[in-house]
């Protein structure tokens, strides 16, 4: 004869996880930014010009920093919600 487990009670989450794909403010000028970078990084190490190079560094890390500060403002995706005061949620076994 099986043995059927011990039921269990799991805390629902308070909601529906954000739905929007990280297509927000943050993410776009992190996105084209960071493209942008390394854009300008590829042709200055095609034209051999380190002064360019510098550029697109500074253009990809500027827009991760810039990003972070947009996310920190509310423009991003904001935080998961964090489960209940046990740390289980309904689908932990």
């Amino acid at each position: 004869m099986p043995q059927t487990p011990e039921p269990q009670s799991y805390t629902l989450p308070p909601a529906a996880p954000f739905t929007n794909h990280g297509r927000t403010k943050a993410a776009w000028v992190l996105m084209w930014g960071v493209c942008l970078g390394f854009l300008v990084t590829a042709l200055g190490l095609m034209l051999s010009e380190m002064v360019v190079i510098i550029i697109g560094v500074i253009l990809a890390v500027g827009s991760v920093v810039v990003s972070m500060v947009m996310r920190g403002m509310g423009l991003g995706q904001p935080a998961p919600v964090t489960v209940g005061q046990d740390g289980r949620d309904w689908y932990s076994a």
